[in-house]
């Protein structure tokens, strides 16, 4: 996989996706400012949803930058605020590890991508599939839970995110052994 140029990132969906790169810092400004983080997944939300659309508009590829940009930024931003929340709201440790199921799932995927000589050399799509998108969802609803101290929600939410994560990890995972076995 190349480097992408300057040029490349610099198109507005790519730009709309980078956006939570720094929010993802911004959620240590003020980790226990309840509005200030709600606000920031608000934002962080509002731009998944617009760089998406922008791509679309475009007629960027499905396999290109953005493909596999929007992801990582979002997994940037998600892990910033699920260690900031859980760091300074307190709720217990093994709910954000169910609220990470998802990314715990999809971090030996993106090894292999790279590693696995078959998957590394074809068209990888990275496109996000909609049960990534719920997943995301039900972690935001877990964070203003926490955020907003609504306890008795805590384990539903970090159950209903975790089954939504493995469910994502396996669809991801079912997907790259299907390419890695294609001739």
């Amino acid at each position: 996989m190349n480097l992408p140029t300057l040029r490349q990132l610099m198109t507005p969906p790519n730009l709309m996706s980078l956006v939570r790169v720094p929010l993802a810092a911004l959620v240590w400004v003020a980790p226990t400012n309840v509005a200030w983080v709600l606000s920031l997944l608000v934002l962080s939300g509002v731009s998944d949803l617009l760089d998406g659309r922008l791509a679309r508009a475009r007629g960027d590829s499905a396999e290109g930058i953005g493909a596999w940009l929007d992801p990582l930024c979002d997994k940037v931003f998600v892990a910033s605020t699920l260690v900031a929340v859980w760091v300074t709201h307190g709720p217990a440790w093994w709910l954000g590890g169910l609220a990470a199921t998802r990314e715990i799932f999809l971090l030996p995927l993106v090894v292999a991508r790279f590693l696995v000589p078959s998957l590394r050399e074809r068209q990888f799509r990275w496109k996000a599939k909609v049960l990534g998108k719920v997943t995301t969802v039900a972690q935001f609803a877990l964070f203003a839970s926490v955020l907003l101290d609504f306890e008795p929600a805590w384990v539903p939410l970090a159950v209903l995110t975790a089954a939504l994560g493995a469910a994502a990890g396996v669809q991801y995972a079912v997907h790259a052994w299907k390419l890695a076995r294609a001739p």
